[in-house]
C-alpha cells in the first residue's frame, strides 16, 4: 500500500497529515492510470476529498466555511 494525502499539494499535504485525512491506496489505485494522480482518476479523487470533508467535518465539529478556509474549497 501507499499513503496518499488527502488533500494534497504544496500548501494542502501537510494539513491532510497533521488532520489525519491520509488513506492507504493500492500501487493502482494511488498512480495507476485509474488512480488519483492517474490520467483517468478525477472520479476517486473526487470521492476521497467528499469522503475526507465530511469525516473532517464530523471529527472536528466544524462548518464548511471553516474547512473552505482550511482547504482552499468545499468538495459536498
Amino acid at each position: 500500500c501507499e499513503r496518499h494525502e488527502v488533500f494534497f499539494g504544496k500548501s494542502y499535504r501537510n494539513k491532510s497529515i497533521k488532520d489525519g485525512l491520509i488513506v492507504f491506496l493500492t500501487e493502482e489505485a494511488h498512480r495507476g492510470q485509474n488512480g488519483v494522480h492517474g490520467k483517468n482518476g478525477a472520479k476517486l479523487n473526487n470521492y476521497l476529498r467528499k469522503k475526507g470533508e465530511e469525516a473532517w467535518l464530523k471529527y472536528y465539529k466544524k462548518t464548511k466555511e471553516e474547512f473552505k478556509e482550511r482547504f482552499g474549497k468545499n468538495y459536498l
